[in-house]
């Protein structure tokens, strides 16, 4: 018993040193923060290995990476409801500061990419940075092909319209 014990933990960590940058990359595009980022993925790896622990993964990458994705966006959330209660006491109502003054490099396009909707985030970082397929990243966000294809062309044309026309 204690040699299956062992072994688990053993190909857990080989998951683990496999995977953990990849982890991390994905869960920074998605928060933009890069502590943020680190707890979204220690998290996630703490829940991966729990299931792990209890019979192993079929297919640890894409388990781990939709445990990343799912950290992420229920910290956005919070986040997000945080941000919006604060505004309210606070009385806070200038918004956010104009599109056209943004200088369009690499700051300004993760600035855009983080305003847009969760899924449409999730998509255009799993397809074009984690460089997944339409059915990998459908796979992943657990949505049809479908939604994958509107979600990215809605993200990017959303972009479009933050960055200008010549951005993306």
């Amino acid at each position: 018993m204690a040699t299956q014990s062992r072994a688990g933990v053993d190909g857990f960590a080989d998951v683990y040193a496999a995977h953990h940058a990849e982890a991390l990359r994905i869960a920074y595009l998605l928060c933009g923060d890069p502590h943020r980022a680190e707890d979204a993925v220690a998290e996630a790896f703490v829940k991966v290995y729990r299931r792990w622990s209890k019979g192993g993964i079929a297919q640890p990458r894409a388990y781990l990476r939709r445990a990343v994705v799912n950290e992420v966006n229920s910290r956005f959330r919070r986040l997000a409801v945080e941000r919006r209660e604060a505004a309210k006491r606070s009385g806070d109502d200038r918004g956010a500061r104009g599109d056209d003054e943004q200088v369009v490099d690499a700051d300004a396009m993760f600035s855009a990419l983080q305003r847009l909707p969760e899924r449409q985030r999730t998509a255009i970082v799993l397809r074009y940075y984690a460089d997944l397929t339409e059915q990998d990243t459908a796979a992943a966000m657990d949505i049809s092909v479908g939604t994958v294809k509107s979600s990215v062309s809605r993200g990017l044309a959303r972009m479009r319209a933050l960055l200008g026309e010549e951005a993306v």
